[in-house]
């Protein structure tokens, strides 16, 4: 029997600064190719709570571009 090895999991997220609160940068938008789960990616929420729940469920950042008001942080499982 041969097994075929699984895809990895990928997550982008695009986040922005508030000006008023710089130190809590929130999500614009995720990509997610395969699956995040069980974490929530969903727009408007703490980029802190998505980044904890995706290194606490296997997955390892690999990029985090921060453009000053705008970044993207991408994160991969693998199986």
């Amino acid at each position: 029997m041969t097994l075929i090895p699984r895809r990895p999991d990928v997550v982008t997220i695009l986040w922005q600064r508030n000006l008023l609160t710089p130190l809590v940068p929130t999500i614009v938008e995720a990509a997610v190719i395969g699956s995040a789960k069980p974490c929530k990616l969903n727009a408007g929420e703490p980029l802190i709570e998505a980044t904890i729940c995706l290194l606490s469920n296997r997955f390892v950042l690999v990029s985090n571009i921060d453009l000053g008001v705008f970044g993207i942080s991408e994160f991969v499982r693998l199986f």
